[in-house]
């Protein structure tokens, strides 16, 4: 898999790409009119790892998923390729 990103310093508009330390990938999606809109997405088993009522500081993305960020990416400048 090759991934192509630009680094953003944080949880800034829904489509926006986490990776950690241990190279997980999670996104940020939407769904609109619900009471908890935003949620936490894994790209590795495509579950909602947490939902919220806003978007996301890096702290509590960490605390959701048990371990440090590496970086925060724009969706629209990230492209992702499986081999």
């Amino acid at each position: 898999m090759n991934i192509t990103i630009n680094r953003k310093r944080s949880v800034k508009e829904v489509g926006d790409l986490v990776s950690t330390k241990s190279n997980k990938l999670y996104a940020i999606i939407e769904d609109k009119g619900e009471k908890y809109p935003y949620h936490l997405l894994c790209l590795e088993s495509f579950t909602i790892i947490e939902s919220y009522d806003e978007l996301p500081s890096n702290q509590e993305i960490e605390e959701d998923i048990g371990e440090k960020l590496d970086g925060i990416y724009q969706h629209r400048d990230s492209h992702i390729t499986l081999n």
